[in-house]
């Protein structure tokens, strides 16, 4: 549904996907027991549709530098290292425990949010906009 909803856009897929994946982590934050587990659960589903977005619009209008700029994202990835390491610092039963602790990943859904939106004005000032498009192929 939600594929139908974003029309194949890339954009506009990370920004529904991000908001998902922040009120699953509230709910999962504000309830307990097997909501609150189930809640936690699905973000990892709202996260399977992120990195082909992410990645799709990073190398968008590279140009000649869409090998160096794919690489760069790829190298990236290991960041993702330190965003674990502060929720884990987070988690400390003397700090915010395990259930606030994922106070860090709404910061981090939010963030994608903004960067769908940010990033959809700069493609389109580069002649890029990804509702234009239309998908062919297929049997």
């Amino acid at each position: 549904m939600v594929i139908f909803i974003s029309k194949g856009n890339p954009a506009r897929m990370l920004m529904i996907f991000s908001f998902l994946g922040i009120v699953a982590l509230i709910i999962g934050m504000l309830t307990s027991g097997m909501v609150s587990v189930f809640a936690f659960v699905s973000v990892g589903l709202f996260c399977s549709t992120l990195w082909p977005c992410i990645f799709t619009l990073s190398v968008a209008g590279l140009g000649k530098q869409t090998n160096e700029g794919s690489s760069f994202l790829i190298m990236m990835i290991m960041g993702g290292g330190f965003v674990s390491y502060l929720q884990g610092y987070l988690a400390s039963p003397n700090i915010l425990g395990i259930q606030f602790s994922y106070i860090v990943g709404v910061i981090c859904f939010a963030y994608l949010a903004y960067f769908a939106i940010k990033v959809k004005s700069i493609l389109k000032d580069q002649g890029i906009d990804f509702d234009d498009i239309k998908a062919e192929g297929g049997h």
